[in-house]
């Protein structure tokens, strides 16, 4: 770890990047460990998420996130299947997700949606992240469209994370 101080990254509210090009750029060593890969039906959350139809195709796709040997946060995803057939096969592994879907299948974030809470983390998620029973996590949820189809969702997350690990940063300019 580099030294005592506190590993964060900054998500500016007002600009789309990805997790892994902050981490890129401040020098943090990090991994991924995939916990889950694989082609799943939507239930009917996931599917009126994403605006496709009840048992539709998904690709499902959860990684621990860890920077320089913290365990940080977990990302859990879902991505209709028709966008990205295949990818169950691809090797995820300590590779960003968002430059992944944008080299391959030419999936770009154009606009992103995202609410923020903090909640109790759920025994399984405390285990992972390396906390305390029922220690508060941020919960950050949201939805990415696509800039070619603007108002269908191109895939929906869940980030759950050590409240230290995200801090946030927006510009507001009076029009």
């Amino acid at each position: 770890m580099k030294g005592t101080e506190t590993i964060f990254v900054t998500r500016e509210l007002d600009k789309i990047k990805s997790v892994t090009e902050e981490l890129e750029e401040k020098g943090y060593v990090y991994r991924y460990r995939i916990l889950t890969h694989q082609v799943v039906e939507a239930n009917k959350y996931v599917s009126e998420m994403l605006h496709i139809p009840l048992a539709s195709k998904v690709f499902e796709y959860c990684k621990l996130r860890i920077v320089e040997g913290q365990p940080c946060d977990i990302e859990h995803e879902y991505i209709p299947y028709d966008l990205v057939k295949g990818i169950e096969k691809a090797d995820l592994e300590d590779r960003s997700l968002s430059v992944f879907l944008s080299d391959r299948y030419g999936l770009a974030t154009e606009k992103s949606e995202e609410s923020i809470m903090i909640v109790r983390a759920t025994e399984e998620e405390a285990g992972l992240l390396d906390l305390p029973a029922n220690a508060e996590v941020m919960l950050i949820s949201g939805t990415c469209y696509d800039s070619a189809q603007a108002e269908k969702p191109m895939r929906i997350f869940q980030i759950t994370a050590r409240p230290s690990f995200f801090r946030f940063r927006t510009v507001n300019r009076n029009v």
